[in-house]
This record gives structure tokens, sequence and C-alpha cells, in this order.
């Protein structure tokens, strides 16, 4: 039962997958960005070197400048020729590599990678990290991917050995031509294998970072107490907001002008102020021992008390502390209120 118990079968909360990011793990397919850096430069490089005439018009032009020019000169315009042409090729390269991190969701910027370790100074441990350990899953793409290569290139230049045999025989156009087309299928059906075989990396890698990152229950349990706040402080929590709005609304007692009882079981303070309020308001209501405390406090403060047990309840259940009354109860408040004025004018 404690194993099963600490079996990792839940899937991670918010909170693991946060503190897996914070601690620089992610689902990261490097086959994916690779296949995507190998597909922008092949179509990049055979769209930008499709015909010959560029290097054709090169190179006569270095051979006949050899005998007037030095040799570093000669060493700069072919490297600066190379350059032009390589760039289109380099930034495809640098534009898919991007994109193929975005899409993954990088970048990410762990926080705790970036603190200092002293682990990091052994220098057995570095030489340990210098090791090269491939999984199973490592070995079956690279054997997938040399058994693709060399299929396909076997496929293709036994599909046209005849072409290949005969080049000398034709033209340099015509011999170009079918090396540019016979090395166009290849590197396709290439590209195309590592993009299958990245987007099946893709997923699994996915597949294992989940795998990874799975918890027990009692983890699960623990996360979302976290997340939503451990029981006994937001009960604590609460019970201080309670005790906050009590004080607040036994604060308003003592600007009442009546309290209606019931006379035992509620007790509901009323404020009316003609000049500044359209209704009479309640200021605090409470039962039994809240109920008493209201009554106390209005005696101390000579506020008159006016036993009416339907108003009470209705009031009590009907309407909120610094609400006013509804229309309904109009009648019967401003009776209690003439009442109560009734009495002060005797009393002064």
């Amino acid at each position: 039962m404690a194993q099963q118990a600490g079996e990792r079968t839940e899937k991670a909360t918010s909170r693991r997958r946060q503190r897996a990011r914070d601690q620089g793990q992610f689902a990261y397919s490097q086959e994916l960005t690779a296949a995507m850096t190998l597909a922008a430069c092949v179509g990049t490089g055979f769209y930008y070197l499709q015909s010959p005439s560029g290097f054709r018009a090169f190179f006569a032009g270095l051979l006949e400048n050899a005998a007037t020019q030095s040799g570093p000169q000669l060493v700069r315009q072919t490297g600066t020729y190379f350059l032009i042409v390589a760039a289109p090729i380099l930034a495809a390269a640098v534009i898919a590599a991007l994109a193929g991190n975005l899409i993954q969701g990088l970048p990410i910027f762990p926080r705790e990678s970036a603190a200092f370790k002293w682990e990091r100074l052994n220098p057995l441990q570095g030489l340990s990290r210098l090791k090269t350990q491939l999984s199973w899953i490592q070995w079956l793409k690279l054997l997938f991917l040399v058994g693709v290569v060399g299929l396909v290139v076997w496929k293709t230049l036994t599909a046209s050995w005849e072409q290949v045999i005969t080049l000398p025989a034709y033209s340099i156009d015509m011999s170009n031509s079918i090396i540019r087309s016979l090395t166009l299928r290849i590197f396709l059906y290439i590209t195309g294998s590592v993009g299958i075989l990245a987007i099946g990396d893709f997923f699994i890698q996915r597949w294992r970072f989940e795998q990874s990152i799975k918890q027990t229950k009692a983890e699960v349990k623990e996360d979302m107490k976290a997340l939503e706040g451990n029981p006994a402080i937001k009960g604590k929590i609460r019970s201080l907001q309670r005790d906050t709005a009590r004080r607040r609304m036994m604060s308003r007692v003592k600007d009442a002008d009546v309290i209606v009882t019931n006379p035992t079981h509620y007790a509901i303070a009323l404020e009316y102020k003609p000049d500044k309020m359209a209704a009479p308001r309640v200021v605090a209501k409470g039962s039994n021992s809240l109920a008493q405390e209201i009554k106390e406090l209005a005696r101390e403060h000579d506020i008159p008390t006016v036993e009416n047990v339907p108003l009470a309840r209705a009031l009590y259940r009907s309407v909120d502390i610094e609400q006013e009354t509804p229309i309904e109860l109009y009648q019967a408040v401003a009776e209690v209120l003439a009442y109560v004025y009734k009495i002060r004018k005797r009393t002064q």
C-alpha cells in the first residue's frame, strides 16, 4: 500500500509545472529544430544556386585576373564571393532555428539554474558530464537516419545509374541539370524523413516530460492546498474579517435613532437623517447574544428601544447592514420613528 501511495500516477499541477520551469525543465526536441533548419537551408540553397552561371562567371573572371592580381587579392575576392553566396543560406538557418525554438516555448529563463553552485567547480563532475550517453531512443533515431539516407542514395542512384555513367557524353548544361535533379531528389527525401522523425521526437519529448513531472496523490493534495490556501489559515482570515465587520457594525449603534427588537431574539438598529437619506437605514443587526449586546450598547447611549416582532423579523431577514429599508416596510418603520420622536418631545 505504501508503494502504491508513492507511485507517480497523477498529472502535474500548475504549481508543479511552474516549479519545473523555474528549474529549467521543459519539453524540447532538438530534432524538430534541426529538421526546420535543414529544410530552410536546402530550400534556400537550391533556390539561390539553381543556375551555375554565377559560378561560371566568377571562376572565369578569377582566371582572367590571375596574372595581374596578387594571391591575397584573389583569396579575398574568393572569400567575399562565397560569403555572399552563403549569406542567404546562413540567414535562413538562423531564422529557422529561432522559429523552432519559439514554437517549443523558448526562450525560458529558469530562476534556480542561474544560482551559483559550488559543485559545478568540481573537475571530476565536469569530466563526467563530458561522457556521451545515448539512450535506446537516440540509437533508434540514429539508425533510422542512417538507414533512410543509405536507402535513398542507393534507390536514387540505381534508378538513374544509366544517366550517371553517361554524364560525360552530355553537354555541361545537361550534366548540371541531371546532377541538380538527383541531388534535389536525395535532399528532399532526406529532409522529409528527418521531418517525420522530428515530429515523432517532438511528441516523444512531450510525453517523456509529462511522465517526468507526474506526482503522487499526496503531492497533488499539497499543491492544491498551496494553490487554494491552507484551510486553517483561510478560516482564521474569515474569523478576523467577521470580527472586524462586527466591531465596525457595533461602532455604528451609537448613531442609531431607534432599536427595533423581537424582543429577545432580534435587535435592529435604524438610523434616519432626513437631510441625507432617502429612507431609514439599518446600521446594525443581530440575533440572540449579539442582539443583547446591541441593546446594552443602545442603553449606554440612551437610544430608545421599540418592540415590534413582525418588523424586527422582516428587517433582520431582508435588509443588510448599511442598506436602506425597502418600500414595503416604509409605513411600519415610519410608525416606529414617529413613536420615538413623540417620546423625545415629551422628555424634552
